[in-house]
């Protein structure tokens, strides 16, 4: 199976897509090291929607799809991500939240879940927060997490 890169360049800095073609399968700050191999292609019809959603995300709005997206990872990574998807723009809720919500008994085995999110922004990993509004982590850089939560209008959850 080939696997295909583009970028885009967002008000948070340059991202990189990985696609099967179909679907997307990685959105990041970081270029994994399964994209090596990756064949540059800026016309797939899945980065164009892509596109499409971050310039709507980006512009404040919320858009209205979800692009194909090709989640791969354990089972329990797999659930945690679907569950994060269920997290309404312009909102958040803790680990623990999602660790109820998926029947886990572990924040922290959430929190290593969410920390292993491989479509940052679409899958809203920055909407999940630790206990009392605190930031907790995030992969992509705690300064990107706290500009993409006031994009939403949340910065009153923000802690230090």
């Amino acid at each position: 199976m080939s696997l295909y890169i583009s970028s885009y360049e967002s008000p948070i800095g340059k991202l990189t897509m990985l696609s099967n073609g179909q679907s997307l399968c990685y959105l990041g700050v970081t270029t994994p090291q399964i994209a090596h191999n990756a064949i540059p292609k800026s016309n797939l019809a899945i980065f164009a929607e892509t596109k499409s959603w971050l310039d709507t995300y980006f512009s404040g709005l919320k858009p209205d799809y979800t692009p194909q997206l090709e989640l791969c990872g354990t089972d329990f990574q797999k659930k945690v991500w679907t569950e994060l998807l269920s997290v309404p723009f312009g909102q958040t809720v803790t680990y623990g939240e999602i660790a109820k919500r998926v029947r886990c008994k572990s924040a922290q085995a959430v929190g290593q879940a969410v920390g292993k999110n491989p479509i940052l922004i679409i899958v809203p990993c920055h909407r999940i927060v630790a206990t009392h509004g605190k930031l907790g982590g995030f992969s992509a850089g705690i300064q990107r997490k706290i500009w993409l939560l006031e994009k939403e209008n949340k910065h009153s959850i923000i802690h230090y």
